[in-house]
């Protein structure tokens, strides 16, 4: 199975509980966004539409639930997936509503902790997912649409490409909020001006 990776926009993060839980959506249900990538075989870069339609993440979550803290899924800083400096947690939970695939994920206890703290917090305020195709996609209206998909790995990133999936908690104790969001800010803006050149 052929492995995409696919950039997801956040919000402001929030702070709760220990520090070391950050939940989000990680996947939009029904949103089409704008995708360039190189082509494996070709090396050209190609652009396209694309969506997750609703229920694509059911089967990973339900085995998910199956194995419990069992995990398979990795959270990762800029999909490096070495054990020694790119997994900085794993998932917990991963649970597909109406709206998109949820995960909550665990930060691992570090020495580095209160530097990953910060990175979400300030620069790297993207989500990334590492995915494959468990079922062919479906090509509607134009859009290349996943039907079922299995999830290698969540990375917080300093690129997004959808906008509506969001690291929705971090949990600290000092029930503190990350405030300004200039990464969030530049990378919206960069969004805009991309779909603005899209319909030219």
């Amino acid at each position: 199975m052929n492995t995409i990776t696919r950039f997801i926009g956040t919000e402001k993060l929030m702070l709760r509980d220990d520090g070391r839980t950050v939940e989000g959506r990680i996947v939009p249900y029904g949103e089409v966004a704008e995708v360039l990538e190189q082509d494996s075989e070709t090396g050209e870069v190609i652009r396209y539409r694309e969506q997750f339609l609703p229920g694509s993440c059911v089967r990973m979550a339900q085995g998910f639930g199956r194995r419990g803290n069992a995990s398979p899924i990795a959270f990762c800083l800029e999909h490096d997936e070495s054990l020694r400096d790119g997994q900085i947690g794993y998932c917990k939970q991963l649970e597909s509503r109406d709206d998109g695939a949820y995960g909550t994920f665990r930060l691992y206890e570090d020495a580095q902790l209160t530097k990953w703290q910060s990175m979400l917090r300030e620069s790297h305020t993207g989500l990334s997912l590492m995915f494959g195709d468990i079922r062919p996609p479906k090509v509607i209206d134009g859009v290349i649409s996943r039907v079922q998909v299995f999830i290698r790995h969540v990375a917080a990133t300093t690129i997004p490409q959808y906008e509506g999936a969001a690291i929705t908690a971090m949990r600290s104790a000092e029930e503190l909020h990350a405030g300004d969001t200039p990464e969030l800010d530049r990378i919206k803006l960069m969004l805009a001006e991309l779909k603005g050149t899209a319909n030219v």
